[in-house]
């Protein structure tokens, strides 16, 4: 038996052949609702809010060197912030040591920073880190896959991976 040549003119009988003026198989509009994946920080976010509360006083001295260093970029509201934070430092870095690529982490910050520092208009350097915060922020409220974490949490959770990241000098500029 001779086979037959399966082209557009000869089409199999189990194949789809829609030529000429005027065919079409109708229209098909497949709609879905477009989401974010879940992020290392939305991750990092519910980790830090299982924290437990101190219940001792804690120390609001920060190293002299830190101290220094916020003195030189001339925050003052992140300062503030920034010495509340230092209670966390331990926290942040043992939660941050249980991803694999937790440096994405700290990379996706500074690179925020160096965006935000180059092309955003900012006064001060508080401005500066208020949009880090603020994107921060919305990376985080734009994970629609996960559960809801109140807004305090977020905040301080931010607030201390950007106390981290400006330790670890991926925001603000070092002491020279």
């Amino acid at each position: 038996m001779l086979e037959r040549n399966r082209n557009i003119q000869n089409p199999d009988a189990n194949s789809l052949n829609n030529t000429g003026d005027n065919n079409n198989f109708g229209d098909t509009y497949i709609f879905s609702q477009k989401s974010l994946n879940r992020t290392y920080l939305y991750d990092f976010c519910a980790k830090f809010i299982e924290l437990e509360d101190g219940d001792i006083e804690y120390s609001t001295e920060v190293p002299s060197d830190i101290e220094e260093k916020m003195d030189f970029n001339e925050i003052v509201i992140y300062k503030d912030i920034f010495i509340e934070c230092d209670y966390y430092f331990d926290d942040v870095e043992a939660i941050l040591r249980e991803f694999p690529r937790r440096q994405r982490i700290l990379t996706n910050i500074n690179t925020k920073y160096k965006k935000f520092k180059g092309f955003n208009v900012w006064k001060t350097k508080d401005e500066l880190c208020e949009q880090i915060f603020d994107s921060l922020s919305e990376t985080v409220a734009n994970d629609h896959n996960s559960i809801n974490i109140m807004k305090e949490d977020v905040e301080i959770a931010i607030h201390s991976l950007m106390y981290y990241a400006f330790v670890k000098c991926k925001i603000l500029d070092p002491l020279n």
